[in-house]
């Protein structure tokens, strides 16, 4: 087997060549790319690849509830998301440049945030700096599986028999922490005929998910030595505080030093989010797990992170114009006329609304980007429509695109909107709407 020593660490990272370690420094190129095609030391099996079809994520149109939409088409009137894979990889390769080289785990969880795993999970998994993805879902592993993805996917939940069976057929690692994991790991080995991969997930102190550190110990025994059991990787989870992440940190590595010293190999190493990938570089391990700087959230990186990384907003969220009307003074538009026009003026309506994403809130504060030009939201943001104040002159015109969110202008970027509307970052994304089409541009 290939052992490759490093004077700096002895954490040890599992690969289908045998143990390899912990790096602790910029990584050389080709230690990067052989770290990132085996970092889960989990390979995509035949039947894993036969069942992942080939996709052209440029050309293909999905919508996040996973159903094909009919062929793209400019004259499209229905919104759409664009998922801009320049961003992506950009982001990506700073979260790999913070990281000294180690490879990522990009987090796809909650759907990708709201951004869709099945647009989102093929595009971040075609990228040489990503070794694998993590979800919190069974059905979002098993869905970017049959979009292609074909590296490595954790589960970062625990499952029934039932659904750890299914994830280990689709060569997807879940992980786990209840005290009788073993005894459910043995009923699963027996069906499937062979070990099953895990990742074991340890509580340091978060007191939300995981195998309290305390207790950990008899059971990691048993686990790693149990012949029903491969385990792949070990990790935890942060709380975002850096004081006590110290202490965490502490409580990890007394962990793994004590399973060093029984010779108990805990596979990868793992516990980085966003917020320690920018501020706790001892914990980064053999891989980083980012999940909101990937998306453009330079927030989560802490105070600094805009100094430390150039982040890029990835997606935009549009619409073409369905309607433009003028209005004389005193005419009213919208519900209850939301607005009322104090001087002639022109509006246009956008088939997009609230129960798409695009919060009610934007009524007032909020301004679309229409062929370069901004044009204040003020007829109410309704359910499936919005209504546009496009001022004396007609400057739009049917089938314009208007972009409501998206990095073409300071004001519509979605931190801007998340301020306006105070949504916050995360609740503007994660209110997309799953049946609006995603497109990867």
């Amino acid at each position: 087997m290939l052992s490759v020593h490093s004077p700096h660490s002895t954490h040890r990272l599992l690969s289908p060549e045998g143990p390899m370690d912990r790096p602790s420094s910029p990584l050389p190129r080709r230690r990067f790319l052989h770290l990132t095609g085996a970092a889960l030391g989990l390979a995509a099996t035949s039947g894993c690849a036969t069942a992942a079809r080939t996709r052209s994520a440029g050309a293909d149109l999905l919508s996040a509830a996973g159903t094909a939409d009919r062929t793209w088409t400019p004259e499209r009137f229905d919104p759409w998301i664009e998922l801009d894979r320049t961003a992506w990889t950009h982001n990506v390769r700073e979260a790999a440049r913070l990281a000294g080289g180690r490879p990522i785990l990009a987090v796809v969880k909650n759907n990708a945030y709201g951004l869709g795993d099945r647009a989102v999970g093929p595009l971040l998994a075609a990228m040489p700096e990503v070794g694998g993805i993590a979800a919190v879902r069974v059905e979002e592993a098993l869905a970017m599986r049959e979009e292609g993805v074909t590296k490595p996917i954790v589960v970062m939940a625990e499952g029934s028999e039932d659904e750890i069976e299914e994830l280990a057929r689709h060569d997807v690692l879940p992980s786990v922490w209840l005290e009788d994991a073993p005894a459910r790991l043995r009923s699963v080995s027996r069906r499937l005929g062979r070990p099953v991969p895990v990742q074991l997930f340890i509580d340091t102190g978060m007191n939300r998910e995981g195998m309290p550190y305390t207790r950990a110990r008899g059971w990691i025994e048993e686990l790693v030595q149990s012949e029903y059991v491969d385990v792949n990787g070990t990790y935890t989870m942060f709380i975002h505080d850096l004081d006590f992440n110290r202490e965490q940190l502490a409580r990890f590595e007394e962990l793994l030093a004590w399973a060093r010293g029984k010779n108990l190999p805990l596979g990868t190493l793992h516990a980085s989010p966003s917020f320690e990938l920018f501020n706790l570089p001892e914990a980064h391990y053999d891989m980083v797990r980012p999940g909101n700087a990937l998306f453009g959230n330079h927030l989560s990186g802490g105070e600094g992170a805009r100094e430390m990384a150039d982040l890029r907003p990835v997606f935009r969220m549009n619409a073409r114009v369905v309607r433009v009307e003028r209005l004389e003074p005193g005419d009213g538009a919208g519900f209850r006329h939301t607005f009322t026009a104090d001087r002639a003026t022109w509006v246009a309506l956008l088939p997009v609304g609230r129960t798409d994403g695009y919060p009610s809130q934007a009524n007032g504060t909020c301004e679309v980007l229409i062929n370069g030009r901004l044009y204040p939201v003020a007829g109410g943001v309704n359910s499936a429509h919005t209504i546009l104040d496009i001022g004396p002159e007609k400057t739009v015109e049917v089938g314009d695109v208007a972009t409501l969110i998206g990095p073409d202008h300071p004001s519509v970027l979605p931190h801007t909107v998340a301020e306006r509307t105070e949504r916050g970052f995360l609740g503007i994304i994660q209110s997309m709407n799953p049946r609006l089409p995603r497109r990867v541009v």
